[in-house]
């Protein structure tokens, strides 16, 4: 690529504004690269040339997205059936309160 290529200009650019003292905020290339390292692929730069390498890739990142989503449901299902039960127990309580 030249480096007057306008995706060069947008991967490489960098913001000229300080951050706020809250936690930073990711960049996409940020979020690309941890999920890149998250699932162990190290020379992706060299396969992103490779069409049919790149399109597994990105498969293999869409099978792991969708497994990290239903992990999160499995454990939002979760809390939601600890939080019931509490409640069920704390109201079973209160009546045997009231009862005595």
């Amino acid at each position: 690529m030249s480096d007057t290529s306008m995706v060069k200009k947008v991967n490489e650019w960098s913001p000229t504004l300080t951050r706020s003292l809250e936690r930073p905020k990711n960049r996409w290339e940020d979020d690309v690269k941890s999920g890149i390292t998250n699932m162990k692929i190290t020379n992706w730069r060299d396969c992103i040339r490779n069409q049919s390498k790149w399109k597994e890739f990105v498969e293999k990142a869409k099978t792991s997205l969708m497994m990290m989503m239903k992990k999160k449901k499995r454990k939002k299902r979760k809390k939601k059936r600890k939080k019931k039960k509490r409640k069920r127990k704390k109201r079973k309580r209160k009546k045997r309160k009231r009862k005595k």
